[in-house]
């Protein structure tokens, strides 16, 4: 019977570790609008067991208006990696939508960062996206980190600074079906 209460002590306590982690960081997850066009801010694939999450681009705290500018230009590298860290908390509240319990991620796997630069001069994309590798990494421990691919580019979706996009492994046998993403579950 004592097996049995520290078993589910255990199971309880690990229920909200990541969620639990992200509070004592001081960070809150934003209630996410609708997607702008098209598509599902996640898409949990059957074959394989991955979630892929859409790009996101750096909303402001009203969640209805973007960040828009370009690294070089609106903002410094500095305030674009804090941008970047605003969409990586994005990155992790679709990804919490759509597998339920942010304990379920295996691995974050890769993360895609398109970053809007004025010119070619704009070189330091690595520190850009840092604002979302180091989040992820500092929230999901070992599991956060990642492969990763910094890319430049001139314009984005509605103006937006550094839109980023993540592909995460959850555990396979625990991924629950949620209705608003139309998420299937997976066996």
């Amino acid at each position: 019977m004592q097996a049995l209460l520290r078993r589910g002590a255990a199971l309880s306590a690990r229920f909200v570790h990541t969620e639990a982690r992200i509070a004592k960081l001081g960070y809150t997850l934003p209630e996410l609008p609708q997607p702008a066009g098209a598509y599902k801010l996640a898409v949990v694939s059957n074959e394989g067991g991955w979630v892929y999450l859409a790009g996101h681009l750096p909303f402001k705290e009203d969640m209805k208006s973007v960040h828009v500018g370009r690294v070089g230009a609106e903002f410094t590298v500095d305030e674009a990696a804090e941008l970047a860290k605003i969409v990586g908390l994005e990155l992790i509240a679709s990804l919490k939508l759509a597998i339920g319990d942010l304990d379920k991620v295996k691995k974050i796997v890769k993360v895609n960062g398109y970053i809007a630069v004025a010119d070619s001069s704009v070189t330091a994309l690595p520190k850009v996206l840092n604002g979302c590798s180091n989040l992820l990494g500092e929230i999901f421990e070992e599991r956060g980190v990642h492969a990763r691919v910094a890319v430049g580019v001139t314009t984005l979706p509605l103006g937006g600074e550094c839109p980023v996009r993540c592909h995460a492994s959850p555990t396979l046998s625990s991924v629950l079906p949620h209705d608003s993403l139309s998420v299937r579950s997976m066996r």
